[in-house]
């Protein structure tokens, strides 16, 4: 009976020590992921931490940027503006554009944006860079080409055909 005794004694003990060592196994392992996340945690209040020093910089490069921006008065449709603007310079650079089409007007905080959808475009590699080029350096208007699809055009060869989204961005003011 003794014997029995100290079995079952020997093997809660057994147990018991199983137990703690797996307690600390994944105590270890919660204490790695927990040093992880707090690193982690440092870097993104360090990388705020700059940022918001640099509040005055970004404050004046955002005004800069909204003085540039060109202002229409308020009800005064800009949609044609915009087109004839995207067409003369598709045109000064070669680029064929024989559909496209404007979407609603959308508030993106204290700026609009006109969503222009070029269905239909072609032009050789070069005239289409240059074209893009200077949709995006133009002092006429800010512009931003979402997306562009391009394709070799088979019935000319050297040339490409596509479609592209492109977005004015623009102010309404007194």
């Amino acid at each position: 009976m003794k014997e029995k005794a100290l079995m079952a004694v020997a093997g809660v003990i057994v147990m018991f020590a199983i137990a703690v060592g797996l307690w600390f196994l994944s105590a270890e392992s919660a204490w790695k992921k927990a040093a992880k996340q707090y690193d982690k945690a440092c870097a993104t209040f360090a990388k705020e931490e700059r940022l918001i020093a640099q509040r005055n910089k970004w404050n004046e490069a955002y005004e800069a940027e909204k003085a540039a921006m060109p202002m229409f008065a308020d009800g005064q449709a800009t949609d044609t503006t915009w087109l004839r603007k995207v067409e003369e310079l598709a045109r000064t650079n070669n680029v064929l554009i024989t559909q496209s089409s404007y979407g609603k007007e959308v508030e993106a905080g204290d700026v609009l944006e006109l969503p222009i959808e070029v269905r239909n475009l072609e032009a050789s590699l070069e005239s289409l860079v240059k074209f893009m080029h200077a949709l995006e350096n133009t002092e006429q208007g800010m512009f931003d080409i979402k997306e562009l699809y391009i394709q070799p055009n088979k019935s000319k060869k050297g040339y490409l055909k596509g479609s592209m989204s492109i977005t004015c961005a623009y102010m309404r003011g007194e």
